[in-house]
């Protein structure tokens, strides 16, 4: 009994190894795979986002656009992008088997599930198919949420490019007392020179007839500038009125995933 035992041990092991059970579910290289493309897709729009901040900070401070203070973001968003994509798409939406329960209480794949376009929310490129439109979505609003981390006043990101922007100007601190001066005479400019729709409040920073800035209010205008850069264009960079065409790739993302079992 012991010796027919092992024997039908045995026979399930080989037939295991020689014909395992497919996977129904996007894991290793699907995961790391499609987030890596989504990352390779994203390089052209993100380019072009800081690509127009660079001009906004150049012309907000009056440094030259060679000073290119906006690539501090660009390797800041290298060091999360990929993190923060795999963790948005996956885990936190396309995750689980698509089994669902029948009449009679067994679990059974809908049509279409796992592959290759399942109506259930599930951990399957068939299911990531389906609801192509909240992928989109997903990695779209993403972006606009590490954007938003990394102009963040208190991030590293955006001392880097404080400091970046500080040693390009000619300008220097002003004593407290010359402040109040530059803060008025730089709010009239700017009101001037700019629309109300990259204005967020009082612009404090400088002129190019000022030899000094006020610091708090320097941070602050920064702030603004690249809050106005990176996270407030994104929509329109990507085209939102049209349904982010400009960040879909729908068919050949759709082409890419389905590859993966």
């Amino acid at each position: 009994m012991h010796f027919l035992n092992t024997v039908s041990f045995l026979s399930i092991f080989v037939v295991s190894a020689l014909f395992p059970l497919s996977a129904s579910a996007c894991e290793g290289p699907c995961i790391t795979n499609t987030t890596d493309k989504y990352i390779e897709k994203f390089t052209t729009p993100v380019k072009t986002l800081l690509g127009y901040t660079n001009i906004k900070i150049a012309s907000r401070f009056y440094i030259p656009s060679t000073a290119d203070c906006a690539s501090h973001l660009q390797d800041a968003y290298h060091k999360v992008a990929y993190a923060s994509l795999e963790n948005a798409i996956f885990p936190s939406y396309f995750h689980g088997k698509c089994e669902q329960h029948t009449a009679n209480g067994t679990l059974v794949n809908p049509p279409g599930c796992p592959n290759p376009d399942c109506p259930v929310v599930c951990g399957t490129p068939g299911s990531m198919v389906h609801f192509f439109p909240v992928l989109r979505n997903i990695t779209v609003t993403t972006h606009e949420e590490i954007f938003a981390l990394l102009t963040k006043q208190d991030s590293a990101s955006f001392q880097d490019v404080k400091t970046c922007v500080l040693n390009a100007m000619p300008a220097k601190k002003c004593p407290n007392k010359d402040a109040s001066h530059t803060t008025r005479s730089f709010s009239r400019l700017f009101a001037a020179r700019f629309p109300r729709s990259l204005a967020r409040g009082s612009f404090t920073g400088l002129s190019r007839r000022e030899t000094c800035f006020d610091d708090a209010t320097f941070e602050k205008d920064l702030h603004d500038v690249l809050q106005a850069g990176m996270v407030q264009m994104w929509p329109d960079v990507c085209d939102a009125h049209n349904e982010y065409a400009k960040c879909n790739w729908e068919k050949e993302m759709k082409a890419f995933i389905l590859q993966f079992p």
